[in-house]
């Protein structure tokens, strides 16, 4: 099953270490637990950060992101998190396609 999902992960990089809010693609197969993240994107971190490397971490995973004259650019794949970097972020929503439609030309213009 695929879906896409609102993540509360934890933005680190350039110095600083924030909350922030991604929008990925979650597939997991029918019967297992497992989940498979990716296409994620930063659509919510504090404007002041500076364009650079980060990393995300949410649900003992962590993906990497990079800013570019201000806007969030996708940058790598999920892989797990060392112990010492998991977070207790998770998905707080599902979201349906059709709300995933509504919301993505908002976003258009906070991610590249």
């Amino acid at each position: 099953m695929r879906s896409v999902v609102l993540i509360h992960g934890l933005l680190k990089g350039m110095g600083r270490e924030v909350p922030c809010e991604m929008l990925a693609m979650k597939e997991s197969a029918s019967g297992t637990s497992s989940a498979v993240y990716s296409r994620c994107s930063v659509i919510d971190a504090p404007q002041d950060l500076p364009d650079g490397d980060y990393t995300v971490a949410f649900n003992g995973l962590i993906v990497s992101a990079r800013k570019e004259g201000g806007l969030w650019v996708p940058d790598g794949e999920c892989v797990a998190a060392p112990p010492e970097a998991r977070t207790t972020g998770s998905q707080r929503h599902l979201f349906t396609v059709e709300e995933a439609a509504r919301i993505l030309p908002i976003l258009k213009d906070n991610v590249a």
